[in-house]
């Protein structure tokens, strides 16, 4: 499930081209400096920003074309996205957070006992997001990920809120679950020992500022 993406987005006096082509069961690191536009690349895959010009494609699919005008909505992508601070339902338990979307034919099936043991969560099932951690949050919202079936996954930043024990294990689910992933992976971290555990490729995104900001990854 190759995803390939030619893009320029455009806001205010803030330009985004983004060219990449990720190949399946391939873990791509973005990196750069804070407000270059790394979580704006994640929406545009998502689809929650639309390409000012260019297409992303996942194969044949199309998730966006400018040119034509097709756009493909969020819940039809088969995107799963782990946001920065877990952006949790606070009205609804862990597990109904956990199978929310895509993830709730799973429910009660071993592959969601399995997802519920690997970050942890048994005791948490029937909590609200409000009486977590920002850790067990963050856990909630990867093993909701990582259960849903998906061919894109997206971690902006999935580590940030864990303690280090923490990290460590979460880190270790993370590359585990990656080497039976047949979809592909895109990571913004800034954690350079984090890119070198879980990456197989990286990309920067270059920054030149004038009256325009202009933004530029490749890979």
């Amino acid at each position: 499930m190759s995803i390939k993406i030619d893009c320029l987005l455009e806001r205010n006096n803030f330009k985004l081209d983004v060219q990449l082509e990720v190949e399946p069961r391939s873990v791509l690191a973005i990196t750069g400096e804070n407000g270059s536009g790394k979580t704006s690349t994640l929406d545009m895959i998502s689809g929650l920003l639309a390409c000012t010009e260019g297409k992303i494609l996942l194969n044949d699919k199309v998730f966006d074309d400018a040119t034509t005008g097709e756009f493909l909505q969020p819940e039809f992508r088969g995107v799963s996205t782990v946001f920065q601070g877990g952006s949790l339902f606070n009205h609804l338990s862990v597990t109904r957070n956990i199978t929310f979307g895509r993830g709730i034919a799973l429910k009660d099936t071993s592959r969601f006992h399995e997802v519920v043991a690997q970050f942890n969560l048994e005791s948490l099932l029937s909590h609200k997001p409000s009486t977590l951690s920002g850790g067990q949050r963050q856990r909630v919202a990867l093993a909701r990920a990582f259960l849903a079936p998906s061919e894109v996954l997206l971690l902006d930043e999935p580590t940030t809120s864990l303690d280090v024990n923490s990290r460590e294990g979460i880190l270790k689910t993370m590359q585990n679950f990656f080497k039976t992933y047949d979809g592909v992976v895109i990571l913004v971290s800034h954690d350079g020992a984090e890119i070198a555990e879980l990456a197989t490729q990286v990309a920067k995104i270059e920054v030149s500022r004038g009256k325009t900001t202009e933004a530029k990854l490749r890979a």
